[in-house]
């Protein structure tokens, strides 16, 4: 009986970028010269991965993801799963999966589209008690997920999209004689 050993797979060019682009992203503003920004990555690769790797070139293609979901997080960014969940979340056909609370840039968005529209909170609040009572939401209080969220802020972007095209008035069709 043979024994068959399974090696760890490298890290591929895609996560060497993602890696290298989150680590200018999170320490870009301390302007280190080569040698310490390289010794600094280095210290973070090995506290990352509880020593295994010791320098980016060592790391395995599990590391590196661990490495890059440990830089997302330092660098503010959200996984890209996590923004997929939340930019799909309260669609038809898209079943939530996970309960992702709402990001401040979605709340932006809603505001922004109130404002556009003229439309103060209580006006808002009357709005959401109109269209979503069925989903159990009579306010902006109700909002606890991104598919609340999402459920009135496409509506309001409906409604900025009907108000920037107007119906045109019915104009008799004119038919060309044979």
């Amino acid at each position: 009986m043979a024994v068959q050993l399974l090696l760890p797979v490298p890290m591929s060019r895609a996560q060497l970028r993602r890696l290298q682009a989150l680590w200018h992203r999170w320490t870009g503003g301390l302007l280190l010269g080569r040698s310490a920004d390289r010794e600094l990555r280095h210290y973070y690769v090995q506290r990352f991965t509880e020593g295994h790797a010791k320098k980016t070139s060592e790391l395995n293609s599990m590391e590196a993801a661990h490495v890059i979901a440990k830089l997302e997080r330092l660098a503010g960014l959200s996984p890209a799963e996590f923004d997929r969940a939340a930019g799909t979340a309260g669609r038809q056909g898209f079943p939530e999966r996970r309960i992702v609370p709402p990001t401040g840039e979605a709340w932006r968005a809603l505001w922004a589209c109130a404002r556009e529209l003229n439309l103060d909170r209580a006006e808002l609040d009357y709005f959401i008690r109109q269209h979503y009572v069925g989903k159990g939401m009579r306010g902006l209080a109700d909002i606890r997920t991104m598919a609340d969220l999402n459920r009135v802020l496409w509506g309001l972007k409906a409604m900025l999209r009907r108000a920037a095209h107007p119906k045109r008035a019915a104009q008799p069709s004119v038919t060309k004689a044979a």
